[in-house]
């Protein structure tokens, strides 16, 4: 209660890795008296509740942990001394009330252990816990250049690697680490706790593995992003256990749904195999783990931020628009109260605006801001909406998605046909958010002009031609449709708006003046 009442937490290790500056909005921090001074106080309280709740959360789990620990410290010190009956009840009782030193550290180790908040010097596998340290003097650097970006893309490292390191315990790769033999060859409960966590991790994973061979679970899906957002058309969901045609999310239930996930992963992955042997077989474990803990959401900024840098190469136009998204998720991430508002926004209107520029992408994220944006639509010009998940819809821990019957999207997926979403640039003119959405309609079909795709694809998945077809050249046929139909939609749009007509013109006009064509 004394954590919920003033935020203080009562250990130092805890889950806001903020260091001392916890209470950075405040009048005293900020200099200022008066009016402005109340307000800033106020702001400060009303930013930090998130963090308040986090932190009594923790201290309630670490006093559950501490207990339970020292009540196994205590019978188990019993036991050792060979202690029975009334004698055993009374040095128990005994520890309990006046726990030695040694009794009392191991109780706090235990308790930082299972709430993911201890040191990452004692991390147990030892090569995260090394990576761990080094971000932490990343984050912590002389160099502004260096401390501020490492903050916010990595706002969180101990518990996220401490997460990473208690799946990793669970798996058969903890026998690779030298802190496992070490539990080990320590014998007594060291070593039986050792072995537990290998064997229930183990089990678990192989139940996992079996579900996901029958498609009752997925992983992280196909390395294709294409082809992930074609499943996604379905009802597809990544990280899932599918029950009575809805897919319920598993991957923010860490760290059993981490291992779950990194079952599902492997074999996938080894499922797109041909003969798999050895050798990759550990390429695929270790794909498998890189897959998985990037898809967690307390890693996002990491994982935000490479996949960012991987997708600007050059000669690509400057203004990368995965690049700009990022920055607009990155720059209304550090405004107080957006996180809260965007929340309010996706339950009042859980339909997804699209936003190329950082103002539009800003709008996209606040109630009644948003109207005049067109929605973000799928290569077969639906708009993509959220479709909630138990509890308070977007709030909850567990997404869901209703799966839906497409035979067009199942003949896609079957043949492996990744359809990546039209450029949004015509002859090397940007196209803005308005012209872009109606590109995709007239692309889709959806505005009227052509039939839709889905039926053009209908009509060939029909013909006897395309069924004889090897899957070569049935991709190749199904390629070809989305190919036209981008082709005319540009023609149509070109016509219709003079303004990009001209653009477009302009543009080849400078481009023969660069050649000395005039």
């Amino acid at each position: 209660m004394n954590a919920l009442k003033t935020g203080e937490p009562s250990d130092q290790l805890n889950k806001l890795d903020v260091g001392q500056q916890h209470r950075a909005i405040s009048s005293e921090n900020l200099e200022v008296s008066g009016v402005a001074g109340r307000l800033a106080d106020y702001v400060g309280v009303a930013v930090r509740v998130p963090g308040r709740l986090l932190t009594a959360s923790d201290e309630f789990f670490k006093s559950v942990g501490y207990r339970m620990e020292l009540q196994a410290q205590a019978y188990r010190t019993a036991f050792n001394e060979g202690l029975t009956d009334e004698r055993a009840a009374a040095r128990v009782y005994e520890i309990l009330e006046n726990p030695p030193e040694n009794v009392k550290r191991a109780a706090i180790d235990a308790a930082r252990y299972q709430t993911f908040t201890n040191s990452l010097r004692d991390t147990k596998i030892g090569t995260l816990g090394e990576l761990g340290q080094f971000a932490e003097k990343a984050r912590g650097s002389e160099h502004a250049a260096i401390r501020i970006p490492a903050k916010v893309i990595l706002p969180f490292i101990r518990t996220p690697t401490n997460i990473a390191s208690y799946t990793l315990e669970r798996t058969p790769l903890a026998a690779l680490s030298k802190s496992f033999w070490k539990e080990i060859n320590a014998g007594g409960a060291r070593r039986d706790l050792a072995m537990g966590k290998l064997v229930t991790g183990s089990f678990i994973m192989g139940a996992a593995a079996d579900m996901a061979l029958g498609g009752q679970i997925t992983g992280g899906g196909p390395q294709n992003r294409d082809m992930k957002n074609i499943l996604r058309a379905k009802g597809w969901q990544p990280y899932s256990i599918l029950i009575n045609g809805k897919y319920y999310a598993y991957n923010r239930l860490d760290p059993v749904g981490a291992i779950i996930g990194l079952a599902a992963d492997i074999t996938e992955i080894i499922g797109q195999l041909d003969e798999p042997d050895a050798i990759e077989m550990g390429i695929a474990g270790t794909i498998a783990v890189a897959q998985n803990m990037s898809s967690k959401t307390y890693l996002k900024g990491v994982t935000e931020f490479f996949d960012v840098m991987a997708s600007i190469k050059a000669g690509e136009d400057v203004e990368n628009i995965r690049a700009m998204n990022y920055l607009s998720r990155m720059g209304t991430s550090l405004v107080p109260f957006t996180s809260a508002l965007s929340t309010i926004e996706r339950i009042v209107d859980p339909q997804l605006s699209s936003a190329f520029t950082y103002m539009d992408g800003v709008r996209a994220r606040l109630p009644g801001m948003n109207e005049d944006l067109p929605p973000r639509r799928n290569v077969f010009g639906d708009p993509i909406v959220l479709s909630g998940g138990i509890g308070l819809d977007n709030m909850a821990g567990i997404y869901t998605s209703e799966l839906t019957e497409d035979s067009i999207v199942d003949e896609i997926v079957a043949q492996k046909v990744g359809i990546p979403m039209p450029r949004r640039s015509i002859s090397g003119v940007e196209l803005d958010v308005y012209q872009y959405d109606r590109y995709i309609q007239l692309m889709s079909g959806k505005a009227g002009v052509s039939p839709p795709i889905k039926d053009q694809l209908r009509t060939l998945f029909a013909e006897p031609g395309y069924q004889k077809q090897m899957r070569e050249g049935k991709e190749i046929e199904i390629r070809a449709i989305f190919t036209n139909a981008a082709a005319s939609a540009r023609a149509q749009l070109i016509a219709e708006q003079p303004v990009l007509r001209d653009a477009i013109e302009m543009k080849r006009y400078e481009e023969q003046l660069q050649r000395g064509a005039y």
